[in-house]
């Protein structure tokens, strides 16, 4: 399916894409109210992104203006690629404050490992665009 697909990538939805949701959700695997029990009223887009997570290939996409212009000292390096596993695996950061526990918090805190706080906004900006891309 497209929509899935575009989730998976980093692509974001269509109000076609978001139709095509609600019918497989909602008329071939289930009802809405089966999905609203289920996932608490969720967000289509959400839900089918920590389902099917993002690909390797998006989420590197995703950071590569950051990685690349930041300046990264090896902390920070770490830190950024928990981030991103965390994201291929999970589909996105919805609380950023799980930054603060473990594995990102193991080689220090937030504040520790990036000093430079435009340096952390930078980099939250791309872990909410990656959320936004998954909106429906």
């Amino acid at each position: 399916m497209p929509a899935i697909a575009k989730l998976k990538g980093n692509i974001p939805l269509t109000p076609s894409d978001v139709k095509a949701l609600e019918h497989l959700l909602w008329s071939e695997l289930g009802t809405k109210e089966q999905y609203d029990e289920h996932c608490k009223r969720m967000p289509l887009g959400e839900f089918v992104r920590s389902v099917v997570g993002l690909s390797q290939q998006a989420a590197n996409e995703a950071f590569s203006a950051f990685l690349n212009n930041a300046g990264l000292d090896s902390r920070q390096m770490h830190f950024v690629r928990h981030i991103v596993s965390y994201i291929v695996k999970n589909g996105m950061i919805k609380d950023i404050a799980i930054l603060r526990e473990s594995p990102f918090s193991d080689l220090g805190g937030i504040g520790e490992v990036f000093d430079d706080a435009a340096m952390f906004t930078r980099l939250r900006v791309v872990i909410e665009t990656i959320n936004a891309n998954a909106a429906a």
